[in-house]
């Protein structure tokens, strides 16, 4: 089983909470759980040189 970090306090849009929800496949995952697969998914993107680290691939995100 995955080791997690302490809690941490985040705010989101209303756009990207409506876009995180329609990611929990119908409530059966936390808003958490989504979180970490999206991050999972960037930090993959990034290191498979598909996504621009940093800054920019949160930039690129928004503007889709």
């Amino acid at each position: 089983m995955a080791s997690f970090a302490s809690p941490l306090s985040v705010s989101i849009t209303e756009a990207q909470l409506a876009w995180l929800d329609e990611r929990r496949s119908h409530g059966t995952l936390s808003r958490s759980a989504v979180l970490r697969q999206v991050i999972d998914a960037a930090i993959a993107a990034e290191q498979a040189g598909l996504a621009v680290p940093g800054p920019l691939l949160v930039a690129s995100a928004d503007h889709r």
